[in-house]
């Protein structure tokens, strides 16, 4: 119970602090997330990735590991979803709803400030990598989930090569590779602008929270959704990591990842294409803010 209180102090207690932050000032006055959102994309993540691969110590067997899990992950999550949807009789926009927040968590936006909280800088590395895989996975397959329809390879092209943390994990694999430490004058500009990445990004968070209507919150499917993601994912994980052979530290980062909450791009892709967006808003809201609760406790058995 004491480990539980303090990692709910360490870990949750900031986050639930900062969200709220978020939220309250949503309601003051409107804010501009999009704008807040391209700071994080373009600038921060980018940095606080580069500073942090370039002073790890990566194994190649790690990141090996690491795409492998994150691939047989997706393709479980996704039979699961697919099973799930058939066995509630959800719609089409539905089932694409349910898809998407139980294949994808919160790995980014709010997985990597818990790893900075909870296992430092070595933990945050480890998560970075598994990250890329995700934004792989979202720009692609989770375009093709929420659109049932096969994208051109240019457009899925597009899609990969727009996102700077692409740049900036290839430009610190590469140090980490030489064992070289980035320039002085750019490892500090780097570490400033990451140090700032885990704020904004619990900020915007929030404030998507605040905007979030509760009206659908007694839908079967909604609850439904939840479970699967609180309960069985994490169930899964531990399968994987098991069969797969992953241990210490990695296998602690990549169980936190993936058992984060329902990833908020899910709701973005949703509207994008017309699908059931009161449910996946409805998903991602709830399993956000009951993390405060049960991440923890994830942490805790990682």
């Amino acid at each position: 119970m004491m480990a539980y209180i303090h990692l709910f102090i360490s870990v949750s207690l900031p986050i639930l602090i900062i969200c709220t932050c978020g939220a309250l000032l949503q309601k003051k006055q409107p804010i501009d997330t999009k704008m807040l959102a391209n700071i994080s994309l373009y600038i921060l993540a980018p940095a606080l990735i580069l500073s942090a691969l370039s002073q790890s110590h990566l194994k190649g067997s790690n990141v090996l590991h690491i795409f492998a899990f994150s691939l047989i992950m997706t393709a479980v999550l996704w039979l699961l979803a697919v099973v799930a949807a058939k066995w509630m009789h959800l719609s089409e926009g539905s089932k694409r709803a349910l898809t998407l927040t139980l294949v994808f968590s919160n790995a980014n936006n709010y997985g990597l400030p818990v790893l900075l909280l909870a296992f430092g800088q070595s933990g945050f590395s480890l998560g970075a990598i598994y990250v890329i895989g995700q934004i792989i996975l979202v720009n692609v397959l989770g375009s093709y989930i929420a659109s049932r329809a096969e994208m051109s390879g240019k457009a899925a092209l597009v899609h990969i090569v727009k996102s700077p943390l692409i740049y900036a994990s290839l430009i610190g694999f590469l140090f980490a590779f030489l064992q070289l430490p980035l320039p002085s004058g750019m490892d500090t500009a780097a570490q400033m602008l990451g140090a700032a990445y885990p704020v904004l990004v619990l900020l915007i968070l929030g404030i998507k929270l605040g905007h979030t209507r509760l009206a659908g919150i007694r839908r079967l499917d909604v609850w439904g959704g939840v479970l699967l993601r609180l309960l069985l994912v994490p169930l899964i994980a531990k399968g994987v990591l098991f069969l797969l052979g992953i241990h210490g530290m990695l296998a602690s980062v990549l169980f936190v990842e993936v058992s984060m909450p329902a990833a908020v791009n899910s709701v973005m892709l949703i509207e994008k294409f017309n699908g059931d967006s009161e449910l996946a808003s409805l998903i991602v809201t709830l399993t956000t803010v009951l993390s405060f609760i049960y991440l923890p406790f994830l942490i805790r058995i990682g």
